[in-house]
């Protein structure tokens, strides 16, 4: 059985994936939930911030276990020395670096929205580095720090595109981005969620779906790679970043699709065919996150509902991500409803234990 050692700041989506395809699978990762530890064989913590610290512990993982090494959240550039299955890290650096990917961006003619010099009028600003909504802040006034880009604020809706590029660029869902929904306890552009496939007009599928080919071919990555938009009021999407890992539209997808996207994966970085799948219902992921100090009083472990779930007495503060919520229906505001309701259900459990 091939061996597969997942690393990243959230990893429990991935190493399920790879588990269900027939790998034995090893987790070095900040999080810990009762369902990670049940699809790995051993789980690892990230005990230091330092990425020359989490290298150097990827490094020897690999090699006492001869294992490939999966990057994932937080660590998709680290220049490991074991095989690495998917994007090479060398390759991704002007990706990770929001300021040199967006002026790659610029010299290929592609739509993003635009770079300020100052905080002028309604703008974003984001760290150059990071994704998931963290650190993001819509400013009219404000200053803001060196390690911060400020961009055009464009108003319209969050979207994405997921793709397996191996010797070909292949688009395999579109998304819709929940940043900030309020049903889950966030706010600004916190990710909070997403539902596939993404249920919008022909044209504008077809719009997103080349931009997204066209930027995997620009920098040349392979495996899993994903591309966040945001589509204006016009339908013109601009490119907001690039993913060159695993999404955390992972659940989603393989919930509609019915398919194994590690295993899509897989075949893609082998350069074997890779066969796109089609969705057979909508589905979504949410992430709850705590609204005040809350402490786990039940073991949920085992309900389909939900995932990344929490051990028992394990305690959040406010704003903390708790569990994921799981669901599929016959239309989006379906898929939402029930997340509504799944949320309401973790409470009662939680709160009846």
């Amino acid at each position: 059985m091939e061996r597969i050692l997942v690393v990243g700041n959230n990893v429990r989506n991935v190493v399920q994936s790879a588990f269900k395809s027939g790998f034995e699978v090893y987790a070095l990762t900040k999080f810990v939930d009762s369902d990670l530890a049940l699809f790995s064989k051993k789980v690892y913590l990230i005990e230091e911030e330092s990425r020359e610290w989490v290298l150097e512990r990827a490094n020897e993982l690999a090699e006492r276990y001869n294992a490939r090494v999966v990057l994932a959240s937080g660590y998709e550039d680290i220049e490991v020395k074991a095989d690495v299955l998917g994007c090479e890290p060398s390759k991704i650096h002007d990706v990770v670096d929001k300021l040199k990917f967006y002026r790659k961006l610029e010299s290929a003619g592609l739509p993003f929205p635009e770079l300020k010099s100052e905080v002028d009028g309604r703008v974003i600003v984001k760290p150059i580095r990071g994704g998931g909504g963290e650190d993001i802040k819509l400013l009219e006034n404000e200053i803001c720090g060196k390690d911060f880009l400020i961009q055009e604020y464009i108003e319209g809706f969050p979207c994405s595109a997921s793709l397996i590029v191996g010797k070909d660029a292949e688009v395999i869902s579109l998304n819709r981005i929940l940043a900030g929904w309020s049903e889950m306890n966030a706010d600004g552009f916190r990710y909070s969620g997403n539902t596939t496939p993404l249920d919008v007009k022909q044209e504008l599928r077809k719009k997103l779906s080349r931009l997204a080919v066209e930027l995997c071919e620009l920098f040349e990555l392979k495996g899993s790679v994903g591309v966040d938009f945001v589509v204006d009021r016009n339908m013109n999407p601009y490119i907001i970043e690039m993913n060159p890992r695993f999404q955390g539209s992972l659940d989603a997808i393989e919930w509609s699709m019915d398919v194994s996207l590690f295993r899509l994966h897989y075949l893609a970085v082998e350069g074997k065919k890779v066969e796109v799948p089609k969705a057979r219902r909508f589905a979504g992921r949410f992430v709850l996150f705590a609204d005040r100090t809350i402490e786990i009083r039940r073991n949920l472990f085992g309900n389909p509902f939900f995932a990344d779930i929490p051990f028992k007495g394990t305690v959040y503060q406010k704003d903390d991500p708790v569990v994921s919520i799981l669901c599929s229906g016959n239309s989006e505001s379906d898929v939402m409803e029930k997340a509504v309701d799944r949320r309401n259900l973790f409470l009662k459990l939680n709160h009846s234990a």
